[in-house]
């Protein structure tokens, strides 16, 4: 059975969106041979649960493995997913424009938080790796 989540894109017409009891925070990182490798829909299922997912809400049907962390509040979410953004720039690919770093993105992750409008971010970083993190709410006890 998959995770409900807030907004539950997959429910019926008039049945309310459940509300999140805590976040999950994801990662998934590789090398851009293994990204490159993913993406062919030839060689992989787009739905293997190794891969990181299309669409944000995906990731509550992911593996297990790339669960990095789960918050009961919003704002402890947002500062986790906040930090591996700052780690991933920390030793970015190519430089990383100031517009992509100001300092209301922290502001703008907390409130898709509480939206539900789940924050999702990627970055390039150094020896040709990529990284994947996103914040996604679920009202399942899952746990």
């Amino acid at each position: 059975m998959p995770h409900l989540i807030a907004p539950d894109t997959t429910r019926r017409p008039g049945q309310p969106a459940p509300t999140p009891t805590h976040y999950h925070g994801y990662q998934w990182s590789g090398s851009g041979q293994e990204w490159e490798r993913l993406g062919k829909v030839d060689s992989l299922d787009l739905n293997s649960p190794d891969r990181p997912p299309d669409r944000t809400v995906e990731w509550l049907g992911k593996s297990p493995g790339l669960l990095q962390s789960v918050h009961t509040d919003p704002a402890v979410a947002c500062d986790w997913l906040i930090g591996q953004w700052e780690k991933a720039c920390e030793r970015p690919m190519y430089p990383v424009p100031d517009w992509v770093r100001d300092d209301d993105r922290a502001e703008r992750a907390l409130e898709g938080i509480v939206t539900g409008h789940w924050p999702s971010y990627s970055q390039w970083v150094a020896g040709g790796m990529k990284v994947c993190m996103a914040i996604v709410g679920t009202a399942d006890r899952c746990h």
